[in-house]
């Protein structure tokens, strides 16, 4: 059957994809159980039933210069607020961080990285069609099974998507099992070897509908914002309901 994605700008909907893209969707509850754990240079925030903002890369698509760019920053805004970033405790002390400090660095750290990977550094192989379609049919195979797969672009060099966890699968291992199916594939169709992804990937959890608004939106401008023409990309629009309203997009 048709999958309700096209290049931007040419979408077709009907009734039936309306509905089965009408994902419920929950506010972060910091009143509620939740979980963070530490890996890399992020904090993973963890609710069940929430949505995240993931970004994943390919291996190549930060230069050493742009990495180290990016490096100096980061740690540039810990030392100013207190925290070594080469001590091996540095995860600890910015724990202790208020919420809100903690937060601030994690969208620079997000909108730093987004900036860096819409110059189009490295390989870029996503622009390959037959790529990208492998890329989008792996986001949407475990759709309604594991996840909900809301909103989606692959780019030239990255993918940004909006999931949703369900029936108790952890959203990393679902980012694993992507990751790990299309790197296989990509390289046995293009005849390559070697790492394809970037083995951390940036996940942000959806705090309130207002958030995943940004986020959707934030979506699908990505090629307009990467200055690629606007049928460049493969991408999906998502509905959402939020307390018994849907959040749509229309072609």
């Amino acid at each position: 059957p048709s999958r309700p994605w096209s290049a931007a700008g040419s979408h077709r909907y009907n009734a039936a994809m309306k509905q089965e893209l009408a994902i419920p969707f929950k506010d972060f509850d910091e009143q509620a159980e939740f979980r963070i754990y530490r890996n890399g240079i992020l904090p993973h925030w963890r609710q069940d039933g929430c949505t995240y903002f993931v970004t994943f890369r390919q291996d190549d698509a930060l230069p050493g210069p742009v990495a180290r760019e990016l490096e100096d920053q980061r740690t540039s805004w810990l030392r100013e607020h207190g925290v070594n970033a080469n001590s091996p405790d540095w995860k600890n002390a910015f724990a202790a961080l208020p919420r809100a400090a903690q937060r601030q660095y994690e969208r620079l750290v997000g909108v730093s990285l987004d900036r860096a990977l819409d110059s189009g550094h490295g390989s870029c192989l996503l622009r390959n069609p037959e790529v990208a379609s492998l890329v989008a049919d792996a986001l949407e195979f475990f759709h309604n099974q594991r996840v909900a797969t809301g909103d989606y672009v692959v780019m030239p060099n990255h993918v940004h998507v909006l999931l949703t966890p369900i029936h108790d699968f952890q959203l990393e291992d679902i980012l694993h099992s992507i990751k790990s199916y299309t790197a296989h594939q990509i390289n046995r169709m293009l005849g390559r070897k070697g790492r394809l992804w970037q083995r951390d990937s940036y996940d942000h959890i959806v705090r309130n509908r207002e958030q995943l608004i940004a986020f959707q939106e934030y979506v699908h401008a990505n090629p307009a914002r990467a200055n690629l023409p606007s049928d460049s990309c493969l991408h999906r629009c998502a509905n959402y309901r939020l307390n018994s309203r849907e959040r749509r997009w229309y072609p």
